[in-house]
């Protein structure tokens, strides 16, 4: 099982690709969604116009990721020391490397040495790691990435580490064929963590965490609040808590859905988190089961 290297406050955390997945479909880092001010027609019209500049009608659609462009080494690491050196970007690279082809998987793609220079966090505060990590091998292959259209498998620069098992791979895709992401809301995480669509269609459902489900104290049921545009959807989520405002309730989350329907089927447009104005992640179908 791969892993996905987390970019938090300019450092990175080693989390497998699965357990990434798991954590946006099942879990959002502020909790579930309770009951709040309805979202404004600014706050979507903002969304929407982060997103404004997306050339959603272009062929080929331009790749827009919805998570790190860097994993780590499957197995993880051997020591506490040499998961710090990783995440520190204090890693000793090959003194030559490769070019590699000038496309590969239909894009164009960056070299082993560009590659190399995402490793490096930009801004990394605290004491120097207590160990460096060495590059032992280096080839272009491909690997797992969360895009807007979920998880696509893309061409990658694959590093092998001395005494690490597996190889940590990194977006090889050239900048130019990737959109830039607008700047974060805040540095708000999303609420909405997936989406699902079925192709041609207008129902949009997204999944997010929230109450549990039911009639009493402390379940809720929940609606979709849309934007749309002619590049992207904003989505936000608004929670209708039942029972007692007053009763203390468990902070637990659990996996809800709720859907709206578009006046124009999805298309090539771009899935946003009213609150981040982060892509969201979107299949077809109804579930990730």
């Amino acid at each position: 099982m791969s892993r996905i290297s987390l970019r938090r406050a300019g450092h990175r955390m080693a989390v497998p690709v699965a357990a990434v997945v798991v954590a946006v479909v099942l879990a959002s880092c502020t909790g579930p969604v309770t009951a709040g001010p309805r979202p404004g027609g600014q706050e979507l019209r903002r969304a929407l116009a982060a997103w404004s500049r997306f050339p959603a009608s272009a062929s080929p659609r331009p790749l827009v990721l919805a998570g790190p462009d860097v994993t780590s080494p499957p197995a993880g690491f051997p020591s506490g020391a040499d998961k710090l050196a990783y995440e520190d970007g204090a890693i000793t690279f090959p003194t030559a490397m490769p070019h590699g082809p000038a496309s590969a998987g239909g894009f164009p793609v960056i070299t082993a040495g560009q590659a190399a220079a995402l490793f490096r966090p930009r801004a990394v505060t605290g004491p120097p790691a207590p160990a460096r990590l060495r590059v032992t091998t280096v080839r272009l292959g491909a690997a797992m990435f969360i895009t807007d259209r979920g998880l696509r498998r893309l061409p990658a620069w694959l590093f092998g580490f001395a005494a690490i098992r597996g190889t940590a791979a990194v977006l090889a895709v050239a900048p130019a064929q990737i959109f830039p992401l607008p700047a974060p809301a805040g540095g708000q995480p999303p609420l909405v963590n997936w989406a699902f669509s079925r192709t041609g269609g207008r129902a949009l459902t997204v999944r997010f965490t929230g109450a549990p489900a039911g009639h009493g104290p402390c379940t809720a049921s929940y609606s979709v609040q849309a934007a749309e545009s002619a590049t992207a959807v904003a989505v936000a989520v608004i929670g209708h808590p039942h029972g007692s405002g007053t009763m203390a309730c468990s902070s637990v989350g659990y996996s809800r859905e709720a859907t709206t329907r578009l006046t124009e089927p999805l298309g090539a447009r771009v899935v946003v988190d009213v609150v981040s104005r982060a892509a969201v992640p979107v299949t077809s179908g109804h579930s990730l089961s």
